[in-house]
């Protein structure tokens, strides 16, 4: 009886620590289902979250590997991905492994959300800049002439605006682009003047503002205070038609806003005094009321010719062969209206344009020389102009107008030769651009300097200058001021006793026979100074600039030859096959300004500055997903020359970032770079492909891009005819605002973000 109470007793003793056991189990077992069920959803990686206790952050997938840091219990950790039991994260600067089940997990998956979607964030005004051509040294026309007037307002450039991008209009844009936090380049690239024109850029004092002077973009619209061309031309159309009789002082003040108003109210147009494109049309068409009609009338009026007259900006600089920009555009649509041009509207003064200018010239009894200056916008803008279908039925008028003002027929005798020149910029050794050119081709034309002018201001410019301040009794000091400049291009120069041949003499030899040389290769002329270490200036800032531009060099150009300007250097004559002696010599620098050179493709990255550089394959695990409106815009805005790598392919080519809306926006930065983008993508496609992109500070993101050219271009160089767009990672609601195409580019990235994955 004992025995059977005592196994009882032991029974029940079992039956409730099984009790007590499940009762443990099973809250657990319902505990884990209940959490997987109330996880939380995010839509993809990376994501931020929390540790549950104090955790090891390991070196890779396994407790063998190297302990790397204890994380503590509620750290703030990102999780950017899992697999099996382990999760890659961040914690502060350190990047590892720790086991899922240590950390608050959150399940990735799209999220579809049913209230209002996510609105796309509005674009800066940097983001708009469609409408821009590049701008650099050497530049000219009405693009640099508003860049110059926008300068001289915050006060980076000091002088009047002459429409030529010279060494002072390159040291202000570089001024500018520090101030208000740009790679100083010393280039203006589309979204930086979109931003100088439209957003709050910071003047020479530190102040953001917001500037007067207009955009020379087309479209642009007028508001009180804005000053520049277009407001001057709008002032003399209303003068004309009896609306403005205030002074054309090019500002669009109190007076000119109620002129356009009173044009408004009489023309059937919103009368606000705002003058956007469609007031400009109307107020710059034929069939603009003037104040004295009784009524309005949409009738236009009747012309003496079927021409209708013009309702452009009509050029304010030459434009001929190899112009480019806005005014090279206005001329070939107004050549295209009237019958003349049968090509595209590209702003690229080509063949086919100067002919067809031409044309118009013999038709119109101009001067056909295919230059378009004064006297042809007087008649190709004008009620008169004859078209072409008229021209071909009549016989051809004869020439009866002066010669073009800005392009003046040259005589025999060259040192009896005016050329027309208002303006003087002192030049001297260093500078370069279209103000060197045109003084060269006098020298060439005065004879005091050989070959052809390469808008290079290098020694053999230098000794020209000299010999021919010497011979007209002027301070021989090589540096052409203000009064060189005025005695060298008036009547009275002073031709050279004897032409230069190589290199100008200052004083010819007793003979008055020079010694036959043969003449040089135009990558060998005179005019480049070969340059080493420890030399010190100009020219040793521009080759610094352009190895800083290729991603070569690092830092700002401070014009002196040092130790890693010729590392640099040395770097470049390796990627280009040139001798690597660290000296600058006429080959490497004929190489530095050619269209054909090796954009930093063995570069180390350390040597670049500019562009993210690709010396193998990147690795996978440095890759980072991460949205674009949040933190990869901020990152294109700071470093926008970047590297694309195709990662299936191998294949990796430079780009330059101009535009920053809703994706990136490039082109690519040289012929080579196009061929081998096309050769990743076999051709040109708007197919997505998962790319990674490398920046110039060695970081690297997740993206999708395409091939296929289309809309703004602004690089002529690189044999891609428009731009393409890069696409950063967003949010599902963000992509389905913009549109399918998106959507399809957001669905190669996650793609590419789960192969990139499987790489580590």
């Amino acid at each position: 009886m004992k025995q059977v109470k005592k196994v009882t007793r032991r029974m029940l003793l079992l039956a409730a620590a099984v009790v007590l056991c499940l009762g443990a189990v099973l809250p657990a077992v319902t505990g884990a289902a209940a959490e997987e069920e109330t996880m939380e959803i995010v839509g993809s990686y990376p994501y931020t979250t929390v540790t549950r206790v104090k955790v090891n952050l390991r070196s890779s997938r396994s407790v063998r590997s190297d302990l790397l840091r204890k994380i503590p219990e509620g750290a703030e950790i990102t999780v950017h991905g899992v697999k099996g039991s382990w999760a890659e994260v961040t914690y502060g600067k350190y990047s590892g492994f720790v086991k899922t089940d240590y950390i608050v997990l959150k399940k990735v998956q799209k999220i579809k959300v049913t209230p209002t979607p996510t609105p796309v964030p509005t674009l800066t005004p940097e983001e708009n800049a469609g409408g821009y051509v590049i701008l650099r040294r050497g530049s000219s026309g009405s693009e640099v002439k508003a860049l110059q007037e926008a300068l001289i307002e915050l006060g980076f450039l000091k002088g009047k605006a002459d429409g030529e991008f010279g060494a002072a209009t390159e040291t202000a844009v570089i001024s500018f682009q520090r101030a208000n936090n740009y790679p100083d380049t010393g280039l203006m690239d589309a979204n930086v003047q979109a931003f100088l024109y439209s957003g709050s850029p910071k003047n020479a004092s530190g102040t953001a503002t917001k500037i007067k002077t207009l955009s020379p973009a087309e479209g642009v619209t007028i508001r009180k205070g804005n000053q520049g061309e277009l407001v001057g031309e709008l002032q003399i159309r209303l003068k004309d038609l009896g609306y403005y009789t205030g002074s054309i002082n090019y500002t669009y003040d109190n007076d000119t806003i109620a002129a356009v108003k009173a044009f408004q109210k009489k023309n059937g147009l919103k009368t606000d005094g705002i003058a956007g494109p469609e007031t400009q049309k109307a107020i710059l068409s034929n069939s603009a009321t003037d104040a004295n009609s009784p009524t309005a009338t949409a009738t236009p009026k009747p012309t003496a010719t079927p021409t209708a007259a013009p309702t452009y900006t009509i050029p304010t600089s030459t434009v001929k062969s190899g112009s480019e920009g806005t005014e090279a555009k206005t001329v070939q649509r107004r050549l295209k209206e009237l019958g003349y041009y049968k090509g595209s509207i590209d702003g690229r003064f080509g063949r086919g344009s100067v002919d067809a200018l031409k044309e118009f010239q013999e038709a119109n009894g101009l001067k056909a020389d295919g230059v378009a200056g004064q006297s042809t916008y007087k008649v190709l803008f004008g009620d008169s102009a004859i078209n072409a279908e008229e021209a071909r039925a009549t016989p051809i008028p004869v020439h009866t107008e002066a010669p073009e003002t800005a392009e003046p027929a040259a005589t025999a005798e060259p040192a009896a030769t005016a050329v027309t020149k208002t303006s003087w910029t002192t030049l001297r050794k260093g500078d370069s651009g279209s103000e060197v050119t045109q003084l060269q081709e006098r020298l060439i034309q005065l004879g005091y300097l050989a070959g052809t002018a390469d808008g290079q201001y290098g020694s053999g410019t230098v000794d020209a200058v000299k010999a021919f301040q010497k011979a007209n009794n002027l301070k021989t000091d090589g540096v052409a001021g203000t009064e060189t400049q005025k005695l060298m291009f008036g009547a009275t120069a002073k031709a050279a006793a004897v032409k230069a041949t190589v290199a100008p003499t200052a004083t010819p030899k007793a003979t008055a026979t020079p010694r036959a040389t043969a003449t040089p290769k135009p990558s060998e002329t005179a005019s480049a100074s070969i340059l080493r270490r420890g030399d010190k200036g100009s020219e040793v800032r521009e080759l610094q600039r352009k190895l800083i531009r290729l991603g070569y060099l690092s830092g700002s150009a401070d014009g002196v030859y040092g130790k890693l300007t010729t590392a640099a250097v040395k770097a470049f004559q390796k990627a280009n096959k040139l001798t690597q002696d660290g000296v600058a010599g006429a080959q490497t620098q004929a190489k530095l300004n050619g269209t054909s050179v090796s954009v930093s493709a063995t570069a180390t990255p350390a040597a670049s500055s500019q562009t993210g550089t690709v010396t193998g394959k990147p690795s996978a695990s440095k890759v980072i997903y991460a949205n674009w409106y949040t933190t990869v815009k901020a990152v294109c805005r700071q470093y926008p020359y970047a590297t694309v790598y195709d990662y299936s392919t191998g294949i990796s080519w430079q780009v330059h970032i101009f535009s920053l809306g809703a994706h990136a926006d490039f082109e690519p930065l040289t012929a080579n770079d196009t061929a081998k983008m096309l050769r990743a993508f076999g051709g040109n496609t708007w197919n997505p492909k998962a790319v990674w992109v490398i920046f110039a500070d060695g970081s690297v993101y997740m993206a999708s891009t395409h091939s296929n050219p289309h809309g703004t271009q602004h690089n002529k160089d690189n044999n891609f005819d428009g731009h393409a767009c890069i696409h950063f990672p967003r949010t599902q609601e963000q992509v389905e605002a913009i549109g399918p195409y998106a959507t399809s580019h957001q669905t190669m990235i996650d793609k590419g973000w789960a192969a990139t994955q499987a790489m580590k």
